[in-house]
């Protein structure tokens, strides 16, 4: 068992209150963001297994359905799509948790806040509307530190939580391919396939077995694309009629926006994505030290240095010529201190 590296105190008391909370009570709802994703689905599926094993009775609650790569994972029919959390809740609950979800509102239900919340997260812009705060931004997924809490609870790591696990840790890492892969999530993958998750046929699930609808939304997406700034920025749109012309479903669109990210060259890249009420839904994805979180808050939206999101009112035309310069001003700033450092001054 890896041992769990040094925090500060107060994160270390929030992983011990959490873990007291979890190991005291006995009736636990799970939910995570709306449309979720990887890390969303692995850390909460994991947990609900966890918590299955100690006699404890757990419930994951979605408000939306999500891609069918995840169709696999161990647990995943357990998973209720829903427009309201139980009607017991919350007086038959000891909490809910909500497992990467950086504002209340974004796991899409009117009445979260009506009970004990332990809101469990590695996103910088995390609110701390919890009753309970375990806020870890180091942590490379949450998936990690739902790992940590069994750990602290000396709760075992079976094959199919360590499934979930890894769907949660190659999901937020880009398969270990992005700047958040720590020593720490490199070592928990290597843990996790001891326990008995099983990357080859994990991965092909994940990342090989697309539905051919969804092959056909990408290509729409595709036609779309467009580069700015000199070709360091890129921007691809999703008009809702893309649908009906594919057959994809909204679920289907993950993803899509890594598709303009991975143009040699580009260091910022949007999805700009049609929604409802006149408003644009803006998946913001860049490389290294380019901070597209910062043109996310602008738009009072959030995320990661490198993979944000927010909501833009208008249409397609005029989000784009929102959001693109200040895209192009965040590569620039970047690209101006790369600069300053390659030319050293004269002397």
């Amino acid at each position: 068992m890896m041992a769990i590296m040094p925090r500060d105190p107060a994160l270390d008391a929030a992983y011990e209150e959490v873990a007291r909370r979890l190991a005291t009570g006995k009736r636990f709802l799970i939910t995570g963001h709306r449309n979720p994703d990887g890390d969303a689905l692995g850390s909460a599926l994991g947990l609900a297994l966890a918590l299955d094993a100690a006699g404890k009775e757990a419930r994951v609650v979605m408000r939306d359905a999500w891609s069918s790569a995840y169709s696999k994972m161990p647990g995943i029919s357990r998973v209720a799509v829903a427009d309201s959390l139980p009607a017991d809740w919350p007086s038959d609950w000891d909490a809910l948790l909500t497992m990467e979800c950086p504002e209340a509102d974004r796991a899409g239900f009117s009445n979260l806040l009506a009970g004990t919340v332990v809101n469990v997260d590695h996103h910088p812009g995390n609110t701390r509307y919890g009753t309970v705060n375990l806020v870890d931004l180091p942590a490379a997924a949450v998936g990690e530190m739902v790992a940590d809490l069994l750990d602290l609870l000396g709760w075992p790591l079976t094959a199919d939580i360590a499934t979930n696990f890894w769907v949660s840790l190659v999901s937020d890492t880009g398969s270990f391919r992005y700047s958040n892969t720590t020593p720490k999530a490199l070592a928990l993958g290597a843990r996790l396939v001891a326990a008995g998750a099983e990357p080859g046929p994990v991965n092909e699930f994940l990342f090989e077995a697309a539905p051919l609808s969804s092959l056909r939304l990408e290509a729409l997406v595709l036609g779309t694309l467009e580069l700015h700034a000199g070709g360091t920025v890129a921007t691809v749109e999703l008009p809702r009629r893309f649908f009906e012309e594919s057959g994809a479903k909204e679920s289907d669109t993950e993803g899509l926006v890594n598709r303009a990210r991975g143009i040699e060259g580009v260091r910022a890249a949007a999805l700009l994505r049609e929604g409802d009420g006149g408003e644009i839904r803006c998946s913001l994805r860049s490389k290294g030290v380019v901070d597209i979180r910062s043109v996310a808050a602008r738009h009072a939206g959030g995320g990661h240095r490198n993979a944000s999101g927010c909501h833009v009112p208008g249409t397609l035309a005029t989000a784009k010529a929102a959001l693109v310069p200040e895209m192009a001003e965040a590569v620039a700033a970047v690209a101006a201190a790369e600069a300053a450092v390659a030319v050293p001054e004269a002397g």
